[in-house]
């Protein structure tokens, strides 16, 4: 074996080595990219879910906007029970049997303004509670974010140091041809 077959075979030995990495940061980087649908198709569920949650926030909303005025409407009957019990007051001594039957309605209307104040406040916690997932929502988010923020400095990394190592090969492989060149032609003279 000749020095420059010698040296041929090694130039093939090495330009085959390269190969191999060539091919596996291929590899990586298409399982980099797999994941990086996965993500998005994660993302896309939580977007979903999001949406979800505005629309529970709207039906919340309206449901706290009927209470609201079933509240004002009570709040109106009772202004004119008050406004009643200052006449029924006034004729107290022949209205008594009256009397008693208003007390029985305000009773009620408290009763039922109780109810409503339970509602309310169970809507609170249903809010709050909505609120909750939803600064977990965010989170998750934010992390995903940073992870393929991550992901994608590694690769840019990695592409950079490929484009390195592709350049110095160029140069190497035009430097042994060179010299392959040169050795041919004190060979064949």
């Amino acid at each position: 074996m000749t020095m420059s077959d010698a040296l041929l075979a090694q130039v093939l030995d090495r330009l085959s080595a390269m190969d191999g990495t060539l091919q596996k940061l291929v590899e990586g980087q298409e399982r980099l990219e797999r994941e990086q649908i996965a993500i998005r198709h994660e993302q896309e569920e939580i977007r979903k879910e999001q949406q979800e949650i505005r629309r529970e926030q709207q039906e919340i909303r309206k449901e706290q906007q009927e209470i609201r005025k079933e509240q004002q409407e009570i709040r109106k009957e009772q202004q004119e029970i008050r406004l009643e019990q200052q006449r029924l007051r006034q004729e107290q001594d022949s209205l008594r049997a009256g009397q008693t039957e208003l007390n029985g309605i305000v009773a009620a209307l408290l009763h039922r303004q109780d109810e409503t104040d339970a509602k309310l406040e169970a809507l609170a916690a249903d809010v709050h509670q909505l609120h909750r997932e939803f600064s977990s929502l965010k989170q998750t988010v934010d992390r995903l974010e940073q992870k393929m923020d991550s992901r994608y400095e590694q690769l840019a990394a990695q592409i950079e140091d490929i484009k390195l190592d592709l350049n110095f090969i160029a140069h190497r492989t035009v430097d042994n041809e060179r010299i392959i060149y040169k050795l041919k032609e004190m060979l064949f003279r």
